[in-house]
């Protein structure tokens, strides 16, 4: 299967939301290969075309395709029609797939490959949900160089943390995009924050993710300050992580399959092969969802950032962590995926994430005993993540599991990309990793700081 391009049936009734709320124009948002969001507006008159046939446009510009074949359709999603809170009035925003010239879908769609993928699962009668905790910072820019904005700690607030007005904006923009918000508190290190926000089935949390950055980001320099989503822009201090919660449910009933009331941890057996099969693969999806240079300097000990390939129950110091919040067990146990970090293509990272899990359900997995103890002060061997993005793209290509779920094309073109990435970097530091990685470099801050 693969997602619907052409929507002819949507155009009634998009255009009479649009007539409706008085929107002149439409912001097509595409999500090019490392998650960030392009895009092109058209005038709310060229609508039914989009919706009827696509919009063209140049998608080597974006680095999906080479410039001798660079023709691209973009193809609005009528189900994601918003209008947002934090755009100029008068604007719309949709979310789009892609495809060929002939009509056939782009297989360097992250966001139609997600789609596919998910339509898999529920032919088997199943849903993937996910909840990602996307960490980041306020930062002010003086002369190349980047500082903390405000003084605060982990649930700091005013005047430490300078920062509320903002964040409530921020908040009252999300709200009125449809979000349903949990925990809103400062983190561990200085200008730090976080904005939980509700899961979701993943295509829909996967453009929240994108949604989220974007508001975070724009509110943010409405205000004069920079919001940063760089997995680690300060040595020495906490970095920024997307830890993901996930489960799997039934779609007839909603029940969750992770959750099993007469186990002693509250996981069923299903949630236990899952988690097996996202521990065997971790390594591989390391290039996926921790993609820059930048994310192997958070992956280090002691900042309650993963290290060593293990699980634990309600261990943040573990790869894998089982939260024991409370609430009914069989409806509330997930498993929280502590690897990936905000720089993340939240489509490529659910994609790989779930084709693990669902390998280790197909083979029957069984993970190791529970880690009890903080990993960080393990002395017996124990499995450790790839250590630079060098390690990482190594491993993507020797794990057909994970490449083969990206399928031939985005994987070839993301190895290569990454591949040359850490090449650039070691170039520019002109030493070797382990020397280099005690310092945020500016290649980093000119590279990732507004990118990410």
């Amino acid at each position: 299967m693969s997602p619907k391009l052409t929507n002819p049936e949507s155009v009634e009734p998009i255009m009479e939301r649009i007539k409706n709320q008085d929107i002149k124009y439409v912001r097509l948002i595409i999500i090019d290969l490392n998650g960030m969001p392009r895009a092109m507006i058209i005038p709310e008159y060229e609508i039914p075309v989009a919706l009827k046939n696509g919009i063209g446009f140049d998608g080597s510009s974006m680095g999906l395709v080479n410039i001798e074949n660079s023709d691209l359709t973009a193809h609005p999603d009528p189900s994601t029609f918003l209008t947002p809170m934090w755009e100029t009035p008068g604007l719309a925003i949709m979310f789009c797939y892609l495809s060929n010239p002939d009509g056939s879908p782009f297989l360097g769609d992250s966001r139609g490959l997600l789609k596919t993928t998910l339509e898999e699962l529920e032919k088997k009668n199943m849903g993937y949900n996910t909840g990602p905790e996307l960490e980041y910072f306020y930062v002010t820019q003086n002369n190349g160089s980047i500082s903390p904005y405000g003084s605060g700690g982990y649930f700091f607030i005013p005047p430490n943390d300078p920062t509320e007005n903002i964040k409530l904006e921020t908040m009252m923009c999300l709200e009125a995009a449809g979000f349903q918000l949990d925990k809103i508190h400062h983190e561990v290190a200085q200008g730090q924050q976080e904005i939980n926000f509700r899961y979701n089935e993943a295509l829909r949390t996967a453009d929240n993710a994108v949604l989220y950055k974007l508001v975070v980001k724009t509110i943010a320099q409405k205000y004069g300050v920079t919001a940063t989503f760089m997995p680690k822009p300060f040595w020495g201090v906490n970095g920024s992580g997307c830890h993901v919660h996930q489960s799997i449910s039934d779609l007839k009933t909603g029940r969750n399959l992770f959750g099993d009331s007469s186990s002693e941890t509250g996981l069923s057996k299903m949630a236990y092969h899952f988690m097996a099969g996202i521990l065997a693969h971790s390594k591989a999806m390391s290039m996926i969802v921790a993609p820059t240079v930048n994310s192997y300097k958070r992956l280090v000990p002691h900042y309650e950032a993963p290290v060593y390939i293990t699980w634990g129950l309600g261990n943040r110091s573990a790869l894998v962590r089982v939260p024991l919040y409370p609430g009914d067990k069989s409806k509330v146990r997930r498993i929280e995926y502590r690897h990936p970090d905000p720089s993340c293509n939240p489509y490529l990272s659910a994609t790989v994430m779930l084709k693990a899990g669902l390998e280790g359900i197909k083979k029957k997995l069984e993970p190791s005993s529970p880690e009890e103890e903080n990993v960080y002060h393990l002395t017996n061997q124990v499995e450790i993540l790839p250590e630079n993005l060098g390690e990482a793209v190594t491993a993507f290509s020797e794990d057909k599991i994970i490449s083969e779920a990206l399928g031939e094309y985005i994987s070839k073109r993301l190895t290569l990309a990454k591949k040359a990435e850490y090449d650039s970097y070691m170039k520019f530091v002109g030493t070797d990793w382990n020397t280099s990685r005690p310092r945020i470099t500016s290649w980093e801050l000119e590279k990732y700081l507004t990118t990410c």
